[in-house]
């Protein structure tokens, strides 16, 4: 009897310790589900985060009748937090540099960057002296576009370049020929930054064109020929 009562103790040992492992399993399946979840929902928030900088920044380049203003960094958008250089908190923690940030686009380096690095040719800036020379337009925390119901808890950051069909070797500038391609167009890049070190980026190229161009007064307008995410570092 002592021994069937061993073996008895040893197997509702072994059948508590299978059934805690499989509890312990669903347990963390389902954990790790809501973390993927959470995960998704917040990066699919960035998206449309960065859709609505770009967004904001078209309607604002609407009203500016001299885009080299933009280009040149002269004119900026309202939604400011501050001169477009420096630290920001992030949220959630961390810092984002926005000096630092302008560097890697304009030249893939963290340090300023000089007139022959952003002319480098390379494989994601070929055009040399046309190379983009990114300025910062826009940049603020998410929630302070306006009232929102559940802003996303991001950063916005927006740059300004002139598109890549110029071939006038001045990137600051938009092109004076009317029929000359890329007449009218900017390369705009909003990037999310959220929390953890989450980011989505997106690209955007804006014209500005009649919007009846058969009109005797031509009404301008803004149309987005391309938008595209990046997932690449320097564009």
């Amino acid at each position: 009897m002592t021994g069937e009562r061993g073996i008895a103790l040893i197997l509702a040992i072994l059948v508590m310790s299978f059934l805690s492992a499989i509890g312990l399993g669903l347990a963390l399946i389902v954990m790790m589900d809501r973390l993927a979840t959470g995960n998704l929902r917040a990066s699919v928030a960035l998206l449309y985060a960065a859709d609505a900088a770009i967004e904001l920044t078209a309607r604002e380049l609407m009203t500016i009748e001299d885009w080299d203003l933009a280009l040149s960094g002269d004119v900026r958008s309202a939604f400011v937090d501050g001169t477009p250089d420096g630290a920001r908190q992030l949220p959630g923690g961390g810092t984002l540099d926005l000096t630092v940030a302008t560097n890697a686009l304009n030249c893939g380096t963290t340090t300023g960057c000089t007139p022959a690095q952003m002319e480098r040719v390379t494989r994601d800036r070929p055009w040399g002296a046309n190379n983009a020379r990114w300025r910062l337009f826009a940049h603020g925390p998410f929630a302070a576009l306006g009232p929102m119901q559940q802003p996303a808890a991001c950063y916005l950051a927006v740059w300004v370049a002139d598109d890549r069909h110029e071939e006038d070797g001045d990137p600051l500038a938009d092109n004076v020929d009317p029929s000359a391609p890329g007449h009218g167009t900017l390369r705009i890049r909003a990037e999310a930054y959220g929390v953890m070190g989450s980011r989505r980026s997106l690209e955007a190229e804006l014209a500005r064109r009649c919007r009846a161009p058969a009109a005797e007064e031509c009404l301008m307008g803004i149309r987005v020929q391309s938008w595209k995410e990046v997932r690449n570092t320097v564009p």
